[in-house]
């Protein structure tokens, strides 16, 4: 049996060769995409009183909305109870101008409803209009609401979303 024994002359070349050697470690780095969050198209969204205004059962009630891109608005809501609704779908808006939406036509105005307390309104802008299929019936609470609202914008390369409040209180 032979064994294999190194002199000290062959360990020096054997060390020389293992100098010559490299290893380097690099951390892994994983590269992602940045996404920008899109860009503001509503530049003003409230009730006509202002945000945060106290409204009557029965009054009749009014969003003042400009933007600054054409498109259309669609307006949701989280009444005091945490039901969710639409109430206006793909209302026409123009740039640069303040519009006031009282309703879905001149005929059909919004007035205030049940229940009191803290409502809360989202303004969705979209340079087209929506899908109407998207329904909001049975949507309760506020992540609810607000996936919903991220169903409907998923098509859009440009949207927005702005969002109001009103107090309703006893007549």
């Amino acid at each position: 049996m032979r064994v294999f024994a190194l002199r000290p002359a062959g360990l020096l070349v054997f060390a020389m060769l293992l100098t010559a050697c490299t290893i380097t470690f690099e951390p892994w780095v994983e590269v992602r995409p940045t996404v920008r969050p899109p860009s503001p198209r509503i530049e003003v969204f409230e009730p006509h009183r202002g945000a945060g205004a106290a409204y009557r059962v029965g009054e009749p009630i009014s969003f003042i909305v400009r933007t600054n891109t054409d498109g259309y608005v669609t307006l949701s809501a989280l009444d005091a109870d945490g039901e969710v609704y639409v109430f206006a779908r793909n209302i026409r808006v123009r740039a640069n101008r303040t519009q006031e939406i009282s309703g879905i036509t001149p005929r059909q105005q919004f007035v205030v409803d049940p229940p009191t307390g803290r409502h809360y309104v989202r303004a969705s802008f979209t340079p087209d209009r929506t899908d109407e299929r998207v329904v909001y019936i049975g949507v309760r609470g506020r992540d609810a609401w607000l996936r919903r609202i991220t169903l409907e914008l998923r098509l859009f390369d440009v949207f927005d979303q702005r969002e109001t409040t009103f107090t309703v209180v006893r007549r």
